[in-house]
């Protein structure tokens, strides 16, 4: 009887982006940013691919056509304590459209609405954490917010296994 390879005849892995966003210049703002260079040390399979985006751009379109789930990591303005985490799907959200006037004031989710009309549309999710400043200048993140990085991590995680990303 012919020996079976590891994994043959079960599904492949879905292809997953995890994407940081936010301005480092912007204190707490910079937090998807800074997690994902956290995450830079850590083995994920070849499925898995880590981006720091900072603020968005409409070039990530092609991105998107080529995964199945995009994890986003990202401050969240919940009118919450700083620190707290949220997690949630673009479906929970009701997102208002605003004319734009230039691709610089592009959000995430008018590039999301931008790669669903040229046919791709990623699983979302988002984990996001209430910021404490996002209006001073600087490059590091409160301490509320960094004490946060280990719960996003575990969230990221979670998500992995449940979208048999990872074992």
């Amino acid at each position: 009887m012919p020996e079976k390879e590891i994994g043959e005849g079960s599904q492949p892995s879905p292809k997953v982006l995890i994407l940081g966003v936010g301005n480092l210049l912007l204190k707490d703002d910079g937090f998807g940013v800074h997690l994902i260079k956290d995450l830079l040390g850590t083995s994920f399979p070849e499925n898995i691919q880590l981006l720091e985006a900072g603020t968005v751009s409409h070039q990530l379109i092609t991105l998107f056509h080529e995964i199945d789930y995009l994890i986003v990591i990202d401050t969240v303005e919940a009118g919450d304590t700083p620190g707290s985490v949220f997690r949630f799907s673009l479906d929970d959200m009701n997102f208002p459209s605003e004319q734009k006037v230039s691709l610089h004031q592009i959000s995430l989710v008018d590039v999301l609405q931008m790669a669903e009309l040229r046919g791709a549309k990623p699983k979302t999710v988002i984990i996001g954490v209430q910021p404490k400043d996002i209006s001073s200048w600087g490059l590091e993140l409160s301490e509320e917010v960094k004490a946060a990085m280990p719960r996003v991590k575990e969230l990221i995680f979670e998500e992995l296994k449940k979208i048999n990303a990872i074992n």
